[in-house]
């Protein structure tokens, strides 16, 4: 049951007037920062970095800079979390300079150089620790939207996640939300010899190509409602066929014309275990 002090008015009343129409409905979710507070992809990001990524023989081709690849090179085998901090000063000047999607394009081959059940099972233990509370800033589901997915699910809607963090990451955990995991449409990085390379099948889950990318995989269908929280959302919740929700966190973020803002600040988290 949705709590009315957990939403805006206008959305409460939104909310439970299309689910009292009892019918079942076709919602695309974001997930970091949108199903969870907090990042996920970035957490296990930061747990391969955090281990030096030995698997991947040579880092030189991500960081055209000499000087810059023996100093990454170096850091990662002596001082992993000096290196883990200079990668993502690295990834946030790229952002400065490209633009997010060119940001997270580069960051693929962080997720490389093992078979997908090992990335997995790094997911895994991640989402672990966080449930746990075994680190500073914790990953949590969003209690009220958990809350109303619950509600979703009554009315046996048809659930997607559309995200820009690689597909496997995110599997890993969307059965937590009752969300199969066929229904994750994530970062796809092309197997070569069983091992995940840096290279991106397309379209890619970045602004429209998370729009793009449902309709290739759910046979070109429309969906009632649609829920992010970053710019890399608003291809997704201008092209809803009922209404997109904006959670708003602080950012000073102006989305699309006709979003519903909901500020979630001040909401509940709750943990779930695997």
């Amino acid at each position: 049951m949705l709590q009315s002090s957990d939403w805006k008015p206008e959305i409460y009343s939104f909310l439970e007037e299309i689910l009292g129409e009892g019918k079942p409905l076709v919602a695309v979710f974001d997930f970091d920062n949108t199903l969870v507070r907090g990042d996920f992809g970035e957490a296990v990001f930061c747990d391969l970095l955090l281990k030096g990524l030995p698997w991947i023989r040579d880092i030189s081709p991500f960081f055209p800079e000499p000087p810059i690849a023996e100093k990454m090179d170096l850091l990662r085998k002596t001082k992993p979390s000096s290196f883990m901090d200079e990668v993502w000063k690295y990834y946030e000047a790229k952002i400065e300079a490209q633009g997010l999607e060119a940001a997270y394009r580069w960051s693929t081959w962080i997720f490389s150089g093992r078979s997908s059940e090992e990335l997995r099972e790094t997911a895994r233990t991640v989402w672990q620790a966080h449930q746990k509370e075994l680190l500073k800033e914790v990953v949590r589901p969003y209690k009220p939207l958990f809350e109303f997915i619950k509600e979703l699910q009554g009315l046996k809607s048809e659930l997607w996640i559309a995200t820009a963090s690689p597909k496997e990451v995110i599997q890993e955990v969307s059965e937590l939300w009752g969300i199969s995991r066929q229904n994750v449409l994530g970062m796809r990085l092309i197997e070569k010899n069983g091992i995940l390379s840096s290279d991106l099948e397309e379209p890619f889950t970045y602004g429209m190509g998370k729009v793009n990318f449902f309709r290739l995989a759910s046979g070109n269908k429309s969906y009632d409602l649609a829920f992010g929280d970053t710019e890399n959302d608003y291809p997704l919740l201008q092209n809803v066929s009922r209404k997109g929700i904006f959670f708003d966190r602080g950012k000073n973020k102006i989305p699309p014309q006709g979003t519903l803002i909901q500020p979630v600040d001040s909401w509940e988290t709750i943990e779930i275990p695997l």
